[in-house]
């Protein structure tokens, strides 16, 4: 069993097809299709059959894929730490971000970053929360921006952010629905069309948790990305729930509102979370050492517990 046959079985299962694989890894059809045939004869069991024009993963190519992501990105990650421990001075920041601070705060953070380490390489993935923490725990990643996790198992909040969650309105928009106090009632936003991410982003389920609780049913329009969500709340297509990280400029100059709904406004916590038990790499404890000199972030371990596996160390 290779990395290389690892590889194959996982573009074949991403794209569905042996030509969507080929291009994905710049391999020749053939290539893909003998690396299969090895793998498969190495397990003794088929991992792939034929779906109309293309392929799909049989039960066993399944759970093979399931632990060749893990396998991958262990692998991927050993040749990472490996090179960074024999060159400290060019670490490889691996990290993945929620769309509001891999939009808003993390350019300026990388921006300063690199400044003081101008030859590293940063690895950055942008998504959904619960993508992002399957990433980390796959090894994909060492540093993850976002909500706090909903389940910690093997996760570690390392450092938090301060930020506040609230429902935004285009300023007109916000007076003709609620008036001038900017205190809707359940029944006026219940009447209004919500703006949200995708499932799984995690201001999409504040919003749900907002809507269950205050017991209403609206009209929703997803959208996948937090730019185009502000945007439509800017011309008035409806309200959203954003961070104030996402929105701080539009709230300064009244262009956008912020709507008092209870809980919301609400005080949050970006949340810096890496892997439990296990030592911070070299750039994710630089990163997050810059980090805290600027007064970003506070850590959530105590300034004596450095020599704890899971604090960060100097680079």
């Amino acid at each position: 069993m290779t990395v290389g046959q690892l590889k194959t079985l996982l573009a074949v299962a991403e794209t569905g097809s042996v030509v969507g694989a080929s291009r994905r890894l710049i391999v020749s059809p053939a290539a893909v299709s003998s690396a299969l045939s090895a793998l498969e004869k190495e397990l003794g069991v088929p991992l792939t059959e034929r779906e109309g024009r293309g392929v799909r993963l049989t039960d066993a190519g399944v759970t093979m894929a399931e632990y060749a992501e893990t396998l991958v990105g262990l692998m991927d990650e050993a040749l990472v730490r490996t090179r960074e421990a024999g060159r400290p001075s060019t670490p490889v920041l691996r990290v993945g971000a929620v769309a509001t601070v891999g939009e808003q705060l993390l350019p300026r953070w990388l921006q300063g970053y690199l400044n003081q380490f101008p030859h590293a390489r940063i690895d950055l993935e942008v998504g959904n929360k619960s993508r992002l923490f399957e990433a980390l725990r796959r090894r994909q990643v060492d540093l993850v921006i976002s909500g706090r996790p909903d389940s910690e198992d093997r996760l570690k909040v390392v450092a938090v952010r301060d930020h506040t969650l609230a429902l935004v309105a285009e300023h007109s928009s916000a007076r003709m629905w609620c008036g001038p106090a900017l205190r809707p009632t359940p029944v006026q936003v219940g009447g209004i069309t919500w703006l949200v991410r995708e499932p799984g982003s995690g201001t999409r389920s504040s919003a749900e948790e907002l809507m269950r609780s205050i017991g209403i049913n609206p009209p929703v329009l997803t959208i996948g990305s937090n730019l185009a969500i502000k945007r439509a709340v800017e011309l008035g297509l409806g309200v959203s729930v954003l961070s104030s990280d996402s929105v701080a400029g539009e709230l300064a100059t009244g262009a956008l509102v912020s709507l008092v709904l209870p809980p919301l406004p609400q005080r949050r916590q970006w949340c810096m979370v890496a892997r439990d038990g296990e030592r911070l790499p070299i750039s994710v404890a630089s990163f997050l050492a810059y980090l805290g000199e600027l007064g970003e972030v506070e850590f959530t371990f105590p300034s004596n517990s450095m020599g704890d596996p899971t604090a960060p160390r100097s680079s």
